[in-house]
């Protein structure tokens, strides 16, 4: 497998737990969102592994090429690539890090309105801003749903709803549908 081919694995491969669940529910298949996302770590170690191997391989080429006299085959399409592969890794495998290192999102505001409840429930299997994603979309379809903070450093969703129209229990139900697991919280 040449260098370039590695990298665009690489990319491919560091990438799928962020864009995955993504396109899972641009096609109605948001559930699948939660098995990709457990394995988010695997996703990026395989992918920076993958891409320094990639590198290692294109600097052997280089250096056989240089010690045999001979111009490198298509050296710049291989080192643009490898670059952009580089790019897109470790942008995706850092898209987490500002959550964990700071704490995720910033506590919610106070309620406005004095008819609506704040219940805030421990959600599992969530890990980065792609995992949010379908758990907030699940919860603001459901009536009676005025405000969502999801947050996957601290694993939990902050919602703020009419008691009049729905309840903790639809509100869990609706994270459960999405593959995340999700517990009515102790009270």
């Amino acid at each position: 497998m040449k260098a370039k081919y590695a990298g665009i694995l690489a990319a491919v491969l560091g990438s799928i737990c962020c864009v995955g669940p993504l396109l899972l529910i641009a096609v109605g298949l948001g559930a699948g969102a939660a098995v990709i996302g457990r394995y988010h770590w695997f996703f990026v170690i395989g992918a920076i592994a993958i891409l320094a191997w990639a590198w290692v391989k294109h600097f052997r080429e280089e250096t056989r090429c240089a010690c045999e006299r001979r111009l490198m085959e298509g050296r710049g399409i291989s080192l643009f690539t490898l670059l952009v592969a580089s790019v897109i890794v470790l942008a995706f495998a850092g898209l987490n890090i500002p959550s964990y290192a700071f704490g995720g999102s910033p506590p919610a505001t106070p309620i406005a309105n004095a008819n609506l409840r704040r219940v805030v429930i421990p959600v599992e299997g969530i890990w980065c801003v792609a995992c949010e994603i379908p758990v907030r979309h699940a919860l603001k379809r459901i009536d009676g749903v005025a405000f969502v903070q999801i947050s996957g450093a601290g694993k939990t969703a902050t919602v703020d709803y009419d008691p009049a129209k729905t309840n903790p229990a639809q509100l869990v139900a609706a994270i459960n549908s999405t593959g995340y697991q999700a517990v009515l919280p102790n009270k």
